[in-house]
């Protein structure tokens, strides 16, 4: 078990080192950009409390910004609700876009456990989430408008 700035330090590591990616950490948010992709990764490593013998347990959060500034609508609603539980990894998350009031922001995430992350299970979900953002922010842009994060 690990607390959140060994996990921290662990996801650097293998960003960094096996996997030879160039990171931006701000916060406690690692960024990951990707010239060949039209989104980019965001990783945190959140506390997750502790376990039954007390060792403090962590989770890996990995976020892909898909598009901002879209209008709500029913639509859209009845698509997320149809088509997110077809990833293989992750799901779409709606928030009230801070920039422009009214409109949405959706985001892709997945969470795994950083207690036992290894590189293998961090990179098949990162590029998981990576490339499933990258087919999404363009189908839904066409249907349902707003932006893309490399437009906005």
């Amino acid at each position: 078990m690990a607390t959140v700035d060994q996990t921290m330090m662990k996801v650097q590591r293998l960003l960094t080192g096996p996997m030879n990616l160039k990171i931006e950490i701000q916060g406690g948010t690692i960024g990951v950009v990707f010239t060949d992709y039209s989104t980019q990764i965001n990783i945190r490593v959140i506390d997750w409390g502790k376990a039954e013998d007390g060792e403090p347990r962590t989770l890996v959060r990995i976020v892909a910004p898909l598009l901002r500034g879209v209008v709500p609508a029913p639509a859209l609603y009845e698509y997320l609700a149809r088509e997110t539980p077809k990833l293989w990894f992750g799901s779409i998350a709606v928030w009230d876009d801070e920039k422009d009031q009214g409109k949405l922001s959706l985001t892709l995430s997945h969470t795994l456990l950083g207690d036992f992350l290894d590189e293998e299970e961090l990179s098949s979900a990162m590029y998981g989430v990576l490339n499933s953002a990258d087919e999404l922010d363009d189908k839904m842009q066409q249907r349902f408008g707003g932006k893309r994060w490399t437009d906005a």
